[in-house]
């Protein structure tokens, strides 16, 4: 017998010996250790990710509007710029960048030895090109840009020298850098009477990221392969299939069936995937932000400490906890709390029952024995009309949760659960004292729309005007010198929460749910959850 053939039994021998000699504990920790071991195998090329994407209208990704869509474009396209997991700018296309004094121009340096999927080199003329499609600036291209608004403020945009484009504003803005996503089209593919292409059925799939298109089947699949030429970091992963489904509740169903590799759940019981040893869960605070706005035609509700007596009152994070089941980070202001303008200080409304009632005892609220309710010396008790949309169903229990906190105050409220269309015709009429709701908020900060007197009558129906607020909101939109921009954020943040205009609730939180045989460091984040996939792989060494 050879001496491998001795050494393997003898292995063997030994083996059996210790693993009779450990107590389960011991036996535990092994099959522990030997897990870390799996995960820290060294990653090797190949493998095919499987993933899916719910039923769109256009693949043209200046014009689309199908979230799932827009993710699997991320491995397709890229834009000068893109964010990072905490939403901070970083450099795509366009290697490095120079902002006016004056705010109203940026001037960008793109990235040498790019090219497209197609082998044609990436010029300025591609991000011209696509610029004034957006702002609707291409004759026969008739369609409207879902990236339309936020670069309403670009006056123009020119080639200076070689690789550098200056692109102009009409006023300084300060979120000219975070505007600058959008994805970049080849201009070569739409010229002269191509530009038909552009919104057809045929439209070409062509990008300069690190995948390309394989094949597309309609409306039943897109395959990817890695893109051999790509100017960065090659990912691991040879391939991406992505089936084409329905609607979210099927991306779950081929999830669950073990026929995609990765999905994001629709609700926030994700615990069956994380209690599933072959599943993983990575969470992230998504740009979903609930509050409870208030009428300001509302006497009652113009009363400071009465908004304030509110925020004090409600316990967030036992909301959090029991309704959404820890999956919300809690805030006081609109602002993304991982995002670099985001002041930590602005947190002031920790749950304190004394403090509301000392609120409201300074505005003349006492008990006069009418069912526990609070009124003033006037006889206005404190009694509001809470509404909120049906078919949220964590949302009707925040409204429920709210009026028995509130209730321990001396503070009535009732209750409405509306459909959807009541729902949004009594906050546009006004007919409403508190509103519970949520905002998907813009990658790019701009708080005018809720906040600014300006707004009354559209987007700011709680009908609030402040002259300091819209200075505010002004000097935040005009501030470009990362410092300067800094202090006008946390100064407007810092109003927000003394005048207190809505009562902050909280971010939700989202998740990608993600089979164990695809390893990595995963970093989703709302704006792209295949954030790192070049670290990502299936094969191993």
């Amino acid at each position: 017998m050879g001496i491998k053939k001795y050494l393997a039994i003898f292995l063997i021998i030994t083996m059996a010996f210790l693993m009779m000699a450990c107590d389960t504990e011991e036996v535990e920790e092994q099959l522990e250790d030997e897990e870390e071991i799996i995960e820290n195998y060294e990653p090797a090329d190949g493998g095919t990710l499987k993933v899916s994407v719910t039923r769109f209208n256009t693949l043209n990704p200046i014009y689309n509007s199908k979230y799932s869509l827009f993710q699997l474009q991320h491995l397709i396209y890229e834009g000068l710029l893109t964010f990072d997991q905490n939403m901070n700018v970083n450099p795509l296309l366009a290697e490095s960048w120079r902002i006016a004094e004056d705010g109203q121009s940026l001037e960008m340096t793109l990235r040498q030895n790019v090219t497209w999927h197609d082998g044609t080199p990436f010029t300025a003329e591609d991000v011209i090109f696509t610029i004034n499609l957006i702002k609707g600036n291409i004759r026969n291209a008739t369609a409207t840009s879902t990236f339309r608004q936020s670069l309403q403020l670009v006056s123009d945009v020119k080639e200076v020298r070689e690789g550098i484009i200056l692109i102009n504003f009409s006023r300084p803005i300060s979120n000219n850098l975070e505007m600058m996503t959008f994805p970049i089209l080849p201009q070569h593919l739409f010229e002269g009477n191509n530009i038909s292409k552009i919104n057809a059925t045929d439209f070409p799939i062509i990008g300069t990221g690190p995948y390309q298109l394989k094949e597309y089947e309609t409306m039943r699949s897109i395959k990817l392969m890695r893109n051999s030429n790509y100017w960065g970091q090659k990912p691991y992963i040879e391939e991406v299939q992505a089936v084409i489904v329905p609607d979210l509740e099927a991306q779950l169903a081929v999830f669950e069936n073990g026929d995609i590799d990765l999905v994001q759940p629709t609700s926030i019981d994700w615990a069956k995937y994380t209690e599933n040893r072959r599943m993983k869960v990575y969470e992230y605070v998504s740009h979903d932000y609930e509050f409870l706005g208030f009428n300001f035609r509302n006497p009652l509700l113009q009363d400071k400490n009465i908004r304030q007596a509110i925020a004090y009152g409600i316990d967030r994070h036992k909301l959090i906890n029991n309704i959404y089941l820890g999956h919300g980070t809690v805030v006081d202001v609109p602002v993304y709390p991982l995002s670099g303008i985001y002041d930590e200080a602005s947190l002031r409304y920790g749950y304190n029952s004394n403090q509301a009632l000392e609120l409201l005892n300074n505005s003349g609220y006492s008990y006069h024995g009418q069912d526990n309710i609070q009124s003033n010396e006037n006889g206005n008790p404190l009694i509001f009309t809470l509404i909120t949309n049906k078919e949220n169903i964590l949302r009707e229990k925040t409204a429920f949760f709210i009026e028995d906190e509130l209730e321990k105050l001396g503070i009535k409220i009732n209750v409405e659960i509306l459909e959807w269309e009541e729902y949004n015709e009594r906050i546009n009429r006004g007919n409403f004292d508190l509103m519970l709701g949520g905002w998907e908020l813009s990658y790019l900060p701009d708080l005018s729309f809720a906040f600014h007197s300006s707004r009354v009558g559209g987007s700011n129906f709680i009908s609030y005007r402040d002259e300091e607020m819209d200075q505010l909101i002004e000097a935040s939109l005009r501030a470009t010198a990362p410092v300067e921009r800094q202090q006008a954020y946390s100064d407007l943040q810092q109003h927000i929460v003394e005048e207190l205009p809505y009562a902050s609730l909280f971010f939700r939180n989202g998740a990608i749910a993600v089979r164990d045989r695809i390893k990595g460091d995963f970093a989703p984040n709302n704006y792209n959850l295949f954030n790192g996939i070049e670290g990502w792989f299936i094969n191993t060494k």
